[in-house]
């Protein structure tokens, strides 16, 4: 098979070839036909994840079983499915309670384990999540990460309430997704970008307010669109840790402020931010397999619009291009197809 593997930080993927993955007892071999590329994949390019070379990346995947191992019985051959990048060893305690994601153990496709920039890739069967109809092929790639990643922190981490004040801060492909999820959950949308063009796909994604970090007064505004407080919720979707600060700063008392966009570098906090106001600061790693169910519910039912997320859609022949790209703001997201859906 086909594939592209990350053999020295900071340069380009190299095409390679590889012998097609077999199965082992409760694997099964997926053929790619869609995978994203995010931020993530350009971390782990920058060395940022420490991972052991070479690597395939591609870790936001969708396709249809190609071959299944041993033991594996609920499962056919041309299944479609999204594919989960998490798994864990067995009797897991953070697995078995439902959060693989916050495993010390977990090993991740794309990062720790050989992942989707490939034609074929092998994955447990506990990563296979089947949509109830057919989603085309780049939709429930994007469905994975690009939207499972902003539903699981307002559901799961910020445990959003219809009718809350949500601020997104930096409407990449995270932030953009994270708009109509928080719609679709009946949220009042503050979208936050530096960017006037981001500030206007977000307005056409339906935010309800757009501001940029660096208006004058942006607290006193924010406040006065907020009933006179602040966002409740503030989703943190950029990589800069000086909005890391800001997103505690804008937060309404008792809000909780939930950081999903990666950055190594630490910001200034004191006690009294938090306490004077009751604030939660919180983490968001990823996303869970019932998070990306959700997101092909929300999708299938309507209430969800990705195709700002698909409009970018390439041959896995040009993946360094569409790196390159990402790492330039040229897109929000590109989506790779091995094989023609």
């Amino acid at each position: 098979m086909k594939a592209f593997e990350l053999r020295r930080f900071n340069e380009p993927l190299i095409e390679t070839s590889r012998p097609i993955p077999v199965p082992g007892p409760g694997e099964v071999c997926v053929q790619v036909q869609a995978c994203g590329i995010c931020g993530s994949d350009l971390f782990l390019q920058k060395g940022g994840f420490g991972t052991p070379l070479p690597i395939i990346p591609g870790h936001e995947a969708a396709g249809q079983i190609h071959a299944i191992g041993p033991g594996v019985s609920e499962w056919q051959v041309g299944d479609q499915v999204a594919l989960y990048y998490i798994s864990t060893p067995p009797a897991d305690p953070w697995a078995k309670v439902g959060y693989p994601n916050r495993s010390p153990d977990l090993r991740r496709m794309g990062v720790d384990v050989d992942g989707a920039f490939a034609d074929f890739v092998l994955r447990p069967v506990e990563a296979l999540i089947k949509p109830p109809r057919p989603v085309p092929p780049p939709v429930l790639a994007v469905l994975t990460d690009a939207v499972g990643t902003p539903l699981h922190a307002l559901k799961r981490i910020a445990r959003i309430q219809a009718g809350e004040s949500v601020a997104i801060l930096g409407i990449g492909g995270i932030g953009s997704a994270a708009i109509g999820v928080a719609k679709a959950f009946g949220a009042t949308v503050i979208a936050i970008a530096r960017s006037e063009a981001k500030r206007a796909l977000a307005r056409a994604l339906g935010a309800d307010e757009v501001a940029s970090p660096e208006d004058h007064g942006i607290v006193e505004r924010l406040r006065a669109v907020t009933a006179g407080y602040g966002p409740q919720v503030v989703l943190q979707c950029t990589g800069a840790s000086e909005q890391d600060a800001f997103a505690v700063q804008i937060a309404a008392p008792g809000a909780r402020v939930v950081l999903v966009g990666v950055s190594t570098d630490p910001f200034s906090l004191k006690a009294t931010d938090l306490i004077w106001r009751e604030l939660s600061v919180m983490g968001s790693r990823g996303f869970l397999p019932a998070d990306i169910q959700d997101a092909i519910e929300l999708y299938l039912s309507g209430a969800l619009d990705v195709s700002h997320l698909v409009k970018d859609v390439r041959p896995l022949q040009q993946v360094n291009a569409a790196l390159d790209d990402l790492s330039r703001a040229r897109v929000l997201r590109t989506v790779l197809t091995p094989h023609e859906p």
